[in-house]
């Protein structure tokens, strides 16, 4: 897919220069490790021009370089392997130092001694991973090759991995099922790192971005037999990282080596050693009463399969990785819905007639309002009246109608005729009488290879290309309405590193990543004119492909009709070109970079209103606030008397979006070694947003010049797609107070930041004046490895989310919106004959020419016509240290501040609390409420963060993080998450507590090799005895940790201003008593004030706060049983049992919180899956 990303000329000279920068050749993400320390001899003297070494134990990979006048050496750029180094110098003994560890992007620092011999002589020490980072004020957690394979994974996702980090909180619940409507197959694991969102995490795979352009997660997750380590860092401190204000995740795929050597594997699970949701009870038989032993475990079965093998093409030169893995599942989903029997598709309702009559006016009340409990009402036929003197409601007014006889409607609709069919018979009895147990079914695949090849001592290549290929069967309410979801990613990436001399090398990598998702309602029928053939005049889908029935929804029945915004088709492409070059000069080595990328994204979307949207809630069939009984099957009386309660459709809705952009930027780094004991890092950078433009000129928004409540100018930016609207509003317009639309003038342009007049990039503008200054400080006080003080500060900035601009293309005018029906209550029904009668209210009358009224809806996203590109400030203090010989321990301090955050609430345009009809009240009263997208998020995050670790020793390792955290925000959600706020126009009245604030969570990952067998301590035998006993291990995550925050909302609009989630009033603390059956104090919520305040005509906000209450904790242990079975000296066979949950420990989700529902304070579902047993084969040569 080529394109042209447009540029001023400004933005050609400086992509000119970054390009020749990279030409040099000069990469700004970094994945390769340094290796830097002093040579001294046996007094403690700096020795100069000593010769060291360094020698990749795996492939046999070479460099050399020569220590300065201070005594001091570097290796600026190795790749993350196992290393021998040796230094030698005429006069001394030759030392080698074995088994140095070097892992992604790290720092590490070890001082050579020489003593006094010949050079022949050689002293051989025993290297190891250093425990203590020395030298770089980032904070991060190191995942090894060992833990990532060895640690039991509930998906099987190396993102599952940073669950084990300090400062991360799980976003995701640990779902089974892949697919989330986030735009990738493989997108499981989200997670917050230090108070961010998910989106703001930087996900690195050999220094190529891993990340869904549409939401910013995962594009692809690998398996842990993919990735040979996995380090992430919540604050780096390093120039070369940017463009998000999130974590940093590094994962480096492995390389072969001169041995050829593989494994292959296959996991199994499935439901009859599994445990039930805590609040799933087994079916009942409908012939005999009786329950149905297992049917709460729906079907189950989960099958991962793959092998990876890694060898030699060229000793010590050319070496290949390749991988795949497959999984296969399908998870049993228990749906349940109403649908109509026979009688009822038939018009017969006469089962509801109960024989009990009841008065409209009760007691007393005249014989002519008498009704039977069941009865039904013809449309339009409602009148009000007053009960007369001697009646239980005497004086007040009460609705009656016309009943209908026998309560059998004879004429049926033929609106109501198309529908009917699309139900499907009753399989179960009573009134939820539908089951639909169809499982999720999931297929993914995913590849992975890897080239490294070392074609001199001074330049080496590698490339790596990941697939990844997933289809998602979810199932629906009933058939043919199921969706179907196919995902596809790409990642290719060539990376080259050039040796100029030991004091200088540069680094450069080009990538490229796609990701395509298409998601349909494959089953849905497409006969031609299907929208005609259900009365739906004066539109018709874009295709014959698109064109499927309308949706249909009930107040009590199942929906008919396919309600998942099918087809959406979501293309997108990433390009990017980086490269740096170091230069190391007596103590200092420096750094300096570019990094240049370009995104398209396109989207194919289908909003569910395209083929109509018809609702149906009972109004005119019943009198529910008198007869309340009859309400459960007047919705579908409605549908069958032709009288919809609301109805829209789409026009042009359905069509291309062809978003692009792109960012691109330069660092220059400084890692200075001030002192033997001091270390600096001192880093700027600088970072330009390119403005994301639409190549269609389908970007349409409003923005509100006034935030008052008083009517105020609205900005208007528009795009439209076809000429005749083009006509009108060919340039950029806005709304003046009267309702007009007027052209906008060049001072206009110039007070709002609105430049080059073009449509499609005027929504969002670039900043130039991205500066990111970077400082760390390593501080060893009593000049040992073993105890280190590091701090550190830096600002940065975050991205936004495409798919607030693919929003954008359903907005008026691009896509405006034609109203069926919304009618006030009693009027005439709007269906004749089957036959909608339509009003449409498009955003502008093409036919009315500049300056005519406009009017709208509602519904339309709101953005800023000028882009504050989101701001991070971040601070960290850390002492780390060495106790014993493997243990290390790192206490923190971690802090942040954000600001100009995207936000995504609703409702825009909202009422000031009072009486009357909203409409009116709104700001704009021609404009209907609206989904406001902008950039005043707010946030704070301030924790406390414990490492303890043990590094592998004697069979044991050991990973223990604990987090003390306070979040504070508003930041209004994401493009995946629409926040509803109880006052729109006080928007930062709702800054409180996070939504993802956890304030502990401990988490302790051990693996221990159990003391048994031949060579062991205990049992030390071979034989029988060794085969029973020897060679198994024990791994675990354990994890426990507070709950998640929760509003409690009110069930009504108290405010009568249009609220999207009003809030009661708190008379007390509500905490506690913490049961499944009550976990917050209910009664310390109540509406009673609000409702007299409503009453006496001075209605108001509840004064709850957001997130004001915890939901239930977290305690969680997954363990993993492992035997090592050696075969033969080359083969060996693993046997593994994992188990998830192992206590099936029930982790709960936040209560129901609305007041005044029947439910209220309920725990009704379960977080996380209960026990699940998991074996596993693996053959390792």
């Amino acid at each position: 897919m080529g394109y042209k990303l447009p540029l001023n000329r400004t933005e050609l000279c400086l992509t000119a220069l970054v390009l020749l920068a990279l030409v040099l050749p000069c990469a700004g993400q970094q994945v390769n490790a340094t290796f830097a320390g002093t040579v001294r001899d046996a007094s403690g003297a700096v020795m100069p021009e000593v010769t060291l070494t360094v020698k990749n134990e795996s492939t046999g990979a070479v460099a050399t370089t020569i220590s300065d006048g201070l005594g001091n050496y570097i290796f600026p750029s190795l790749t993350p392997a196992t290393y021998t180094l040796s230094a030698q110098k005429s006069g001394f003994n030759t030392t080698v130092i074995s088994g140095i560890t070097l892992s992604v992007y790290q720092k590490a620092t070890m001082d050579v001694v020489l003593r006094v011999g010949q050079v022949r002589q050689t002293v051989e020490v025993k290297g190891g991973p250093p425990l203590v980072n020395t030298s770089s004020a980032s904070i991060g957690t190191l995942i090894g090759e060992r833990e990532t394979v060895d640690l039991p994974l509930n998906a099987r996702r190396t993102s599952e991995l940073a669950l084990l980090v300090p400062g991360i909180v799980n976003t995701s619940g640990n779902s089974l099922t892949s697919a989330n409507g986030n735009g990738s197959g493989f997108n499981q694991t989200s997670f917050s790192a230090v108070g961010s969102t998910s989106a703001s995490n930087l996900v690195l795979i050999d220094g190529m971005l891993n990340r869904a352009l549409n939401n910013g997660g995962f594009a692809l997750d690998l398996a842990p037999e993919m990735v040979e380590e996995f380090k992430i860092q919540n604050n780096v401190y390093d120039a070369a990282y940017g463009i998000t204000a999130g974590s940093v995740m590094n994962m480096v795929t492995p390389s072969g080596t001169n041995r050829l050597h593989g494994s292959t594997w296959d996991y199994l699970r499935n439901q009859k050693l599994d445990a039930r949701n805590f609040f799933a009870l087994n079916d009942v038989n409908p012939s005999t009463g009786a329950e149905i032993p297992g049917s709460a475990r729906p079907e189950f079965i989960r099958n991962q399969f793959g092998f990876a093998v890694g060898g030699p093409i060229r000793k010590d030169k050319t070496f290949i990785f390749g991988s795949y893995e497959g999984l296969r599942l399908a998870q049993g989903q228990t749906g349940t819905s109403v649908v109509p029997t026979a009688d009822e598709k038939a018009g017969d309702f006469s089962s509801f007639l109960t024989g009990q009559t009841v008065n409209l006016c009760g007691g007393g009340g005249p014989a002519n309002l008498n009704f039977d409990s069941g009865q039904l009402f013809e449309p339009a036929s409602e009148f009000q009246l007053t009960c007369p003197p001697g009646s239980d409601l005497a004086g007040s007014t009460v609705l009656a109608g016309q009943p209908i006889p026998g309560n059998m409607i004879v004429n049926i609709d033929p609106f109501a005729q198309r529908v009917l069919p699309g139900f499907p018979a009753p399989n179960a009895p009573g009134i939820v009488n539908f089951i639909n147990r169809k499982p999720y079914r999931e297929q993914d695949d995913t590849v992975v290879v890897r080239v490294d090849e070392t074609l001199s001592p001074k330049d080496q290549f590698f490339f790596h290309y990941l697939f990844g290929n997933s289809n998602i069967f979810f199932p629906g309410d009933f058939d043919p309405f199921n969706n179907f979801q196919h995902y596809r990613g790409q990642n290719a990436v060539l990376g080259w590193t050039h040796t100029f001399s030991p004091t200088l090398l540069s680094e450069a990598r080009v990538g490229i990543a796609r990701g395509f998702q298409d998601r349909e309602c494959a089953e849905c029928p497409h006969p031609p004119g299907t929208l005609a053939g259900y009365g739906i005049v004066g539109v018709s889908a874009p295709t014959p492909e698109t064109e499927i029935v309308p949706r249909v929804e009930f107040s009590n029945f199942a929906q008919v009709g396919d309600g998942s915004f099918n087809p959406d088709i979501l293309p997108d492409m990433l390009e990017k070109y980086e490269g740096s070059l170091t230069k190391i000069h007596g103590r200092h080595t420096i750094v300096t970079g570019a990094d240049l990328n370009f995104y398209q994204l396109l989207g194919y979307q289908d909003p569910a209103e395209l083929n109509g949207d018809i609702q149906f809630n009972g109004q005119y069939s019943s009198l529910a606030d008198e007869i309340p009984d009859v309400g459960a099957i007047s919705d579908l009386a409605d549908l069958e008397l032709g009288s919809t309660s609301y109805g829209e459709y789409m026009r042009n809705a359905f069509s291309s979006q062809y978003i692009g952009g792109g960012w691109f930027s330069v660092f220059g780094q400084d890692n200075f070694r001030a002192s033997d004991s001091l270390s600096l890092e001192l880093g700027l950078r600088w970072e330009y947003r390119k403005q994301p433009y639409d190549k269609h000129d389908k970007i349409a928004t409003i923005f509100p010049l006034s935030n008052s409540y008083a009517p105020g100018d609205a900005l208007l930016l528009t795009g439209l797609p076809d000429a005749a609207n083009d006509a009108l509003c060919s340039d950029l317009y806005y709304i003046s107070a009267t309702g007009q639309c007027l052209v906008m003038s060049s001072a206009q342009r110039k007070q709002y930041g609105l430049t080059g007049g073009k449509r499609r990039q005027v929504s969002f503008g670039g900043g130039w004046t991205s500066f990111a200054p970077r400082l760390g400080i390593s501080w060893r006080p009593i000049h040992s490895n073993k105890l280190v003080i590091h701090a550190g500060a830096g600002i940065f900035y975050d991205l936004p989310e495409t798919n607030q601009l693919v929003a954008y293309n359903n907005n008026n005018p691009v896509s405006s919106q034609t109203l069926i029906y919304s009618p006030p209550f009693g009027e005439a029904p709007p269906l004749t004959n089957g036959a909608p009668t339509t009003t449409t209210t498009m955003f502008v009358a093409a036919a009315a020419g500049a300056g005519a009224p406009l009017r709208s809806i509602g519904g339309q996203l709101q953005a800023l016509p000028f882009y504050f590109t989101p701001t991070v400030y971040q601070w960290s203090f850390v002492v780390d240290s060495q106790f014993a010989q493997d243990w290390a321990l790192e206490v923190g301090y971690i802090g942040n501040r954000g600001v100009h955050l995207s936000t995504y609430y609703s409702p825009g345009n909202q009422a000031k609390p009072g009486l009357g009809d909203i409409g009116p009240r709104r700001v704009w009263p021609d404009f209907g409420p609206y989904t406001y997208n902008g950039y005043d998020g707010i946030s704070r995050y301030n924790a406390l963060t414990a490492r303890l670790t043990r590094n592998f020793s004697r069979g044991f390792s050991m990973l223990l993080s604990y987090t003390y955290a306070k979040e504070m925000e508003f930041n209004g959600g994401d493009s995946s998450e629409v926040t509803l706020l109880q006052d729109a126009n006080h928007p930062l009245g709702d800054y409180s507590v996070g939504d993802i604030d956890v304030p502990q969570q401990l988490v302790i990952s051990p693996i221990w090799q159990l003391p048994f067998g031949s060579g062991r301590q205990f049992l030390n035998r071979k034989g029988l005895v060794n085969a029973l006993t020897g060679g198994w291990e024990f791994a675990g995550i354990l994890t426990f940790g507070s709950g998640l925050p929760y509003t409690v909302y009110s069930a009504d609009d108290f405010s009568n201003s249009g609220s999207a989630s009003p809030r009661p009033d708190r008379t007390c603390n509500g905490a506690g008593p913490r049961t499944v059956e009550q976990w917050f104090k209910t009664s310390c919520f109540t509406t009673d004030a609000l409702g007299i305040s409503l009453a006496n005509g001075t209605p108001r906000f509840g004064n709850s706060g957001r997130n004001i209450l915890f939901g239930p904790g977290t305690n969680r242990w997954d363990i993993s049983f492992i035997k090592q079975n050696q075969i033969s000296e080359r083969f060996s066979l693993e046997f593994r049992a994992e188990l998830f949950n192992l206590f099936n420990h029930p982790n709960f989700g936040v209560p129901a919180s609305t007041t005044d529902t029947g439910d209220f304070g309920l725990i009704e579902s379960q977080a996380g899956t209960p026990r699940d047993i998991q074996f596993g084969l693996k053959l390792k040569f």
